[in-house]
């Protein structure tokens, strides 16, 4: 399957409320195709009326991915901000599941948006190669160097979200196992060699528990993850942003947890 077929499908089956934001390789290709028909045009103007249209495509696809990033950081820091609640024990512990639901959902729009990147990187690369191998002309180095230093292209900040969210939720989950705090432990004579073997003993077992719980927690993660990827639906921008088709059940259970928070603390 050719890649233009596979860049419209995947965008139907997966991010459809971003089709507007996406490089427009369809576009791009009939313009390429128009330039490759015509005769008497300078190599130096059609490349710089080419660069031109695939800068205007490109600018697309970086203003939307440093919105997303910026409306991530702004739910993130609401979800952090009800996760210290939970810790300090301001909040009952039932709102614990709220916030697990909005970062799972935070967390899936983000690793949407890494997809969303990659598709439109490969997009831009596609089209580069075509016009050197149609009109002969060099471009793809020259313009790949150009767009290095792009937000779009460089992907920071979006790694460094993923991680955070997933910190969160090992930080709620933990909270939600973690039995309550130990009474301190009496001071072992020492002579009492048996008594000191026991203590060591149980803090292997305790060791041994707690990389149990790293397992089963990522497993899970991954199991929500999974389920909310099949029950993936349309998407709403929260109204806050001013903007539509962004995060959607994160937005949306971010505002119920912190709704939740100040109802709980008045």
């Amino acid at each position: 399957m050719k890649f233009g077929k596979i860049m419209r499908s995947t965008v139907d089956a997966r991010m459809p409320q971003w089709r507007e934001f996406m490089v427009d390789y369809k576009k791009l290709k009939q313009e390429l195709n128009r330039r490759a028909t015509m005769s008497g045009s300078r190599s130096e103007d059609v490349t710089a009326a080419f660069t031109a249209l695939l800068d205007q495509h490109v600018a697309i696809a970086n203003d939307f991915y440093m919105d997303r990033i910026e409306e991530g950081v702004i739910i993130l820091h609401a979800l952090h901000q009800h996760v210290e609640r939970l810790l300090a024990g301001t909040l009952r512990l039932e709102h614990r599941t709220a916030c697990q639901k909005s970062l799972v959902s935070v967390h899936f729009q983000l690793l949407l948006l890494q997809h969303y990147v990659a598709l439109n990187f490969t997009a831009v690369t596609k089209i580069l190669k075509k016009f050197e191998k149609k009109l002969g002309l060099p471009l793809r180095n020259e313009y790949i160097a150009a767009i290095v230093e792009l937000p779009f292209y460089r992907c920071e900040a979006l790694g460094e979200l993923v991680e955070e969210s997933e910190r969160q939720f090992r930080v709620l989950e933990g909270l939600g196992t973690a039995p309550p705090p130990p009474l301190p432990p009496l001071p072992i004579p020492a002579q009492s060699v048996e008594s000191q073997w026991a203590v060591q003993q149980q803090a292997q077992q305790q060791a041994q528990q707690q990389q149990a719980q790293q397992q089963q927690l990522q497993h899970q993660m991954q199991q929500q993850l999974q389920h909310q990827m099949q029950q993936q639906q349309p998407c709403s921008m929260p109204a806050a942003t001013g903007c539509k088709d962004s995060f959607p059940g994160a937005a949306s259970a971010a505002g119920l947890a912190v709704q939740q928070a100040s109802q709980a603390i008045a």
